[in-house]
C-alpha cells in the first residue's frame, strides 16, 4: 500500500464486501427456497371413484398389456420426422414415432412397468414430473438415475398413488 488513502479505501471496500456477503447469498423472500412447495404441481389428496378419459387429439395412446397385476408399456426413444405445418417437415426426437410422444393412460392405484428403449444417438431418461414415486424411478440423470445409453434400456416400475393428469 502506497499511502494511508489506499489503505483506508481497500480496508473499507473489503469491510463493505464482507458485510454484504450474507445478503448476497441469502434467498429472497419471494424465491422458491422461501415458499412452501411441498404440494406444488400435485393433485389434491382426495380420492376419486370416477375414471375420466383424457382426450389428446392427434396424439396416439400408448398400448399396454397386463402382466399379472402390472400394467406394462413399451416406449422407444427415437429420431422422428414430423410435419409441423403443410410442406414443412423437421427432424425431432420423440417416442414411438411421434413428437410429442404417445399418451400413457393409467388410473390411480395402478402398478405400472414402463420399458424405455433408447434408439437415440445420445443418452436419455424419463422424468415423471409431479409423480410421487420412488427416487430411483424419478429419471433425473446423474442424480436419481444413470442415463439410458444409446442402445440401452431402463425399466421404470412404480405404483401411482395420486390422481391427476400429468
Amino acid at each position: 500500500m502506497k499511502n494511508r488513502r489506499d489503505f483506508l479505501r481497500n480496508t473499507l471496500g473489503l469491510g463493505a464486501g464482507l458485510a454484504a456477503a450474507p445478503r448476497l447469498f441469502a434467498a429472497p423472500q419471494e424465491s422458491g427456497a422461501a415458499m412452501d412447495m411441498k404440494h406444488m404441481g400435485h393433485a389434491t389428496q382426495r380420492s376419486s371413484t370416477r375414471i375420466v378419459s383424457v382426450e389428446t387429439p392427434d396424439v396416439p395412446q400408448l398400448p399396454w398389456r397386463m402382466n399379472g397385476n402390472i400394467k406394462e408399456f413399451h416406449l422407444i426413444a427415437e429420431p422422428v420426422k414430423q410435419e409441423i405445418f403443410p410442406g414443412r417437415t423437421v427432424d425431432l426426437w420423440g417416442y414411438n414415432g411421434s413428437a410429442p410422444g404417445p399418451t400413457i393412460q393409467v388410473n390411480q392405484g395402478d402398478r405400472v412397468r414402463i420399458m424405455v428403449d433408447n434408439h437415440l444417438p445420445e443418452a436419455t431418461s424419463m422424468h415423471w414430473h409431479g409423480f410421487e414415486i420412488p427416487n430411483e424411478m424419478d429419471g433425473a440423470p446423474g442424480s436419481s438415475q444413470d442415463p439410458i445409453p444409446p442402445g440401452g434400456r431402463f425399466v421404470y416400475e412404480f405404483t401411482l398413488h395420486q390422481e391427476g393428469t400429468y
